[in-house]
């Protein structure tokens, strides 16, 4: 293969990677995809610079030198091809499912009796983490949630309603702003940045959870 092609396909092949694993990791696959394409191409260009360029320049220099005839195209994408490699395993390793997502993000187990499951991911690399989740479960459930994320109540919710939260309900969910008695508990995280609520009606068996970080 040309080396200008070669050159080429080496400097797709990360932000291309990265593309993939953030179509993934959103619940709207087309906007992880816009995201992971822009942030591709932002961290693709000090990549190409600092490793890809010197990595192929001193492999067609070797190979002039030495005047070796074979495998130089494979020499020169096999880191690219590698971290596409490693993209792509770290879904088959991590994959974003609502329990493993919920356990890496909220620091505790999401219910194992949680009903009616709903959820909506997006966020990543440069782009700010905000997952969102909606079930049915027991008050014992809730109460170990809140003990666990470390919330407090927020006095104000209930008083200014919609207008103290930040949590937005999901298509084809209940609306948390109808539920009467309903409490917002939050948290916050100084270390890492990382915002928390949950908003349960008065019988503490419908839940929304909100998990992101700024």
């Amino acid at each position: 293969m040309h080396f200008a092609l070669t050159l080429l396909l080496s400097f797709l092949a990360s932000p291309v990677g990265y593309t993939i694993d953030q179509t993934f990791r959103w619940t709207n696959h087309w906007d992880g995809f816009l995201s992971g394409l822009i942030q591709g191409g932002m961290l693709g260009i000090p990549w190409c610079l600092i490793y890809v360029l010197p990595w192929s320049l001193i492999i067609l220099g070797l190979y002039r030198w030495r005047r070796w005839q074979r495998f130089r195209t494979q020499w020169i994408l096999a880191p690219s091809i590698l971290i596409v490699i490693v993209m792509i395993g770290s879904l088959i390793v991590d994959p974003p499912s609502p329990t493993r997502r919920f356990k890496n993000f909220a620091k505790t187990e999401l219910p194992a009796n949680a009903q009616n499951l709903n959820f909506r991911f997006s966020g990543g690399g440069f782009a700010d983490y905000a997952d969102t989740y909606y079930f049915k479960t027991t008050p014992e459930e809730v109460d170990r949630i809140i003990a666990d994320m470390g919330l407090a109540e927020d006095e104000l919710y209930g008083r200014e309603g919609l207008s103290h939260t930040t949590v937005s309900r999901l298509d084809g969910c209940p609306d948390f702003s109808s539920w009467e008695g309903a409490k917002q508990f939050q948290g916050w995280d100084d270390r890492q940045h990382w915002f928390y609520y949950l908003i349960t009606d008065s019988t503490r068996t419908e839940v929304y959870v909100m998990v992101g970080c700024i």
